[in-house]
C-alpha cells in the first residue's frame, strides 16, 4: 500500500510539473505575440507621425511662400504712391 501511495504521489508531481511546463510555455507565447503587437502599433505610429511631420513642414513652407507674396504685393503699391 505504501508502494502505491509513493507511485501515486510521483505521477501527481509529474502531472503538476507537466502543468506548470505548459503554463510557462503557453505564456512564453503569449507574451511574444504581445511584443509583435506592440511592435506592429509602434511602427504604425512612428509612420503616422512621420507623416504628420512631413504634412506640417509642408504646409510651414507653403505659408511661408504666401507670406512672401503677400509682403512683394503688399510692397509693391507702396513703392509707386
Amino acid at each position: 500500500m505504501k508502494h502505491r501511495a509513493s507511485i501515486l504521489l510521483a505521477i501527481l508531481f509529474a502531472v503538476v510539473l507537466m502543468q506548470l511546463c505548459r503554463a510557462n510555455v503557453e505564456l512564453k507565447c503569449n507574451y511574444e505575440t504581445l511584443a509583435w503587437q506592440v511592435q506592429n502599433e509602434n511602427d504604425q505610429f512612428k509612420a503616422c507621425i512621420a507623416a504628420n511631420y512631413q504634412r506640417t513642414h509642408r504646409d510651414a513652407q507653403k505659408i511661408a511662400e504666401l507670406e512672401a507674396k503677400i509682403k512683394t504685393l503688399t510692397a509693391a503699391p507702396s513703392r509707386t504712391n
